[in-house]
């Protein structure tokens, strides 16, 4: 496969995005919500949503031959700032090797959910 190729690995929901673009190796997944796999949102705490969220990111990266190890950059969007010791607290959880760089911004989230995440990480090259 050329490095430099396009690729769109599509989504199973029934939304008009890709779960992820891969280019140069790198891994630009799309934003993710608490969602069940039949696309129904799943309400609950804060902390159950970027559990859930994280894992499903967690299961994606892997599928793409990637980890959380690998990612580089997330941006969080919290539906109200007053969530932010909560989501750090489920969100610190994730990673054991340190932290990536990460943005928080607050914004009003598809159907009504407080935690969204979008992440950008390295594909691991086998050699």
């Amino acid at each position: 496969m050329n490095a430099h190729q396009l690729i769109y690995h599509q989504s199973s929901l029934p939304f008009p995005f890709a779960k992820a673009t891969e280019f140069n190796q790198i891994l630009y997944l799309s934003g993710q919500v608490s969602l069940a796999e039949d696309a129904t949102p799943i309400y609950g705490s804060v902390s159950t949503q970027t559990q859930r969220i994280m894992t499903n990111i967690s299961n994606t990266l892997i599928e793409l031959q990637s980890d959380l190890n690998q990612i580089i950059k997330v941006t969080v969007w919290l539906s109200d700032m007053s969530h932010f010791e909560e989501f750090n607290k489920a969100y610190r959880t994730f990673f054991s090797q340190g932290f990536p760089a990460r943005s928080v911004v607050c914004s009003k989230l598809a159907f009504g959910l407080d935690v969204e995440i979008e992440v950008q990480a390295l594909k691991i090259i086998e050699i």
